[in-house]
């Protein structure tokens, strides 16, 4: 069974949604008491897990095992990768500024492209390159009027992070013809399993461990439960639908919308007020998509008009 096509101004639509529900975990996170990154990753990947297979089971029935199978080794690699980078990222952020960590994400549109370009044969449009330029620039803003500096371990991580969502982005677009959701599956138990043995066994990660640490309480429960159904799940549902019409390059420039919003939901949580460089520089990204998503759509629709006038149809579209 094929997957329902969108059209490119939906994609970028469901992907932006996607990007935007991500950005939520900042302003939840400073709303939990007591608890550690582990801690949060682990509950919640655990309520990602369970809504995604109750999701998919509705949707699939007894073909579920069928779909998880067609996905292949794609839904894996796809579903480690994005759990490699939120979990490296927040590693990233015990090494170095939380600014620059988020600098560092800014190369993933320049990575994806790379990558799609090897991988997937995808030509870059020069509109795409120019507004990854600008996009990087409105993260160096953001990095700017946050004093930037950090560590070159916590930059290395970073960066690897970024890679890593970069190569998700690919491999989204690789399994198209499949349905890639099961990838968030493969996402939820890689970094379950992970989290829970960092929890339990001895680390430099965290001063204690054991089974206490399961422990966090219904205030904090109920924050990560929202965190893996909305922030997570929802979010990563919207994206991937997003990527069955919308080049690797430009979900990860798409993608920008999540550092760019998440200033606001921990200013919104907490009273955080970022400096007025970080809104100038969200500023800026937000335009670099909008100049992105504008010349795109233009530009299929002028090529629909062409294909339209060429088979002698009207080019006037009624949708």
């Amino acid at each position: 069974m094929s997957q329902r096509a969108f059209s490119y101004g939906a994609g970028v639509l469901f992907a932006a949604a996607g990007a935007a529900c991500w950005s939520m975990a900042g302003g939840l996170v400073r709303l939990t008491e007591g608890v550690d990154a582990w801690q949060i990753v682990f509950y919640r990947s655990s309520v990602v897990l369970v809504c995604m297979l109750v999701w998919l089971g509705l949707r699939f029935g007894g073909d579920l095992w069928a779909r998880t199978r067609d996905a292949g080794m794609n839904a894996v690699i796809a579903g480690v990768a994005i759990g490699t980078a939120g979990l490296v990222f927040i590693i990233s952020m015990f090494y170095t500024t939380v600014a620059d960590a988020v600098f560092m994400t800014g190369v993933s549109p320049f990575l994806s492209a790379i990558l799609g370009l090897w991988i997937l044969r995808e030509r870059i449009p020069a509109i795409t390159w120019f507004a990854m330029c600008v996009a990087l620039f409105g993260m160096g803003i953001i990095f700017y009027g946050n004093a930037g500096g950090g560590a070159l371990v916590g930059t290395l991580l970073a960066l690897y992070s970024a890679f890593c969502f970069s190569c998700y982005a690919v491999m989204l677009r690789w399994g198209q013809k499949t349905d890639m959701s099961v990838a968030l599956i493969w996402n939820a138990i890689y970094l379950v399993a992970v989290t829970g043995l960092i929890i339990m066994l001895p680390t430099p990660l965290r001063e204690t461990h054991g089974v206490e640490g399961f422990a966090i309480g219904w205030w904090n429960f109920s924050l990560t439960f929202i965190m893996g159904a909305v922030q997570l799940t929802l979010g990563l549902i919207l994206f991937t639908i997003g990527s069955r019409s919308v080049p690797a390059a430009q979900l990860a420039l798409i993608a920008l919308v999540e550092p760019t919003l998440s200033p606001l939901w921990a200013w919104l949580a907490s009273g955080e007020l970022p400096p007025i460089w970080t809104f100038i520089g969200g500023a800026v990204i937000v335009a670099a998509i909008a100049i992105q998503a504008l010349f795109a759509t233009r530009k299929k629709r002028h090529a629909r008009k062409a294909s339209l006038e060429r088979r002698g149809q009207p080019a006037f579209d009624h949708s």
